[in-house]
């Protein structure tokens, strides 16, 4: 009974083979010989053995900073678009209209996202800092000190101080290494 069904099986893992085949593009290499021969360009597969951890409390933290990771990431590409969407937008406005600019996006970010980021703890924020420095590659310190002014970036510096959370810290992928491999796991 099985060896009938066998010439399907086949047939439809030929289709399915053949559909993963069309999809990859061929780039000829140009060669001095009279044969050219062919380059495949495939996306990028990042593979990763099963994590091992050394006892329970290290399985414990990763799992909660995955879980903390993926809590701030809207808030994260949210934080990102607008960011690059102020630049784009006030790169060509003079000071006053700037300063208008930012002020309406800073009340729509109060009204849309103030209570939502009241509920997030000192950790979450931390996370929230770091991947905002990782997704613009700029600090939050800077972005304050260019959006609004330097004494607010120095308020908001010295208040998230007393928080245990530094703005002016640069993203390192080297120190950082476990929220980068939780990043990288989740597309980042």
């Amino acid at each position: 009974m099985k060896i009938q069904y066998l010439p399907i099986y086949l047939f439809i893992s030929f289709i399915l083979f053949s559909n993963t085949l069309v999809a990859q593009q061929s780039f000829p290499l140009v060669n001095n010989e009279d044969s050219p021969s062919y380059h495949v360009r495939l996306n990028e597969a990042v593979i990763v053995d099963k994590r091992i951890f050394e006892n329970d409390t290290m399985r414990y933290n990763y799992n909660q900073m995955k879980y903390y990771i993926k809590t701030v990431m809207p808030y994260v590409n949210v934080a990102t678009i607008m960011f690059k969407d102020i630049q784009d937008k006030t790169s060509s406005m003079n000071r006053r209209d700037r300063k208008a600019y930012i002020k309406s996006k800073e009340g729509e970010i109060k009204v849309n996202f103030e209570d939502q980021l009241k509920k997030l703890n000192i950790t979450q924020g931390k996370y929230l800092i770091k991947l905002i420095n990782r997704q613009t590659k700029i600090n939050c310190y800077q972005i304050v000190r260019e959006l609004k002014n330097p004494i607010s970036a120095a308020y908001y510096q010295s208040w998230a101080k007393l928080n245990g959370i530094n703005l002016n810290e640069a993203y390192d992928p080297e120190k950082e290494h476990e929220m980068e491999r939780i990043m990288r796991s989740l597309g980042y």
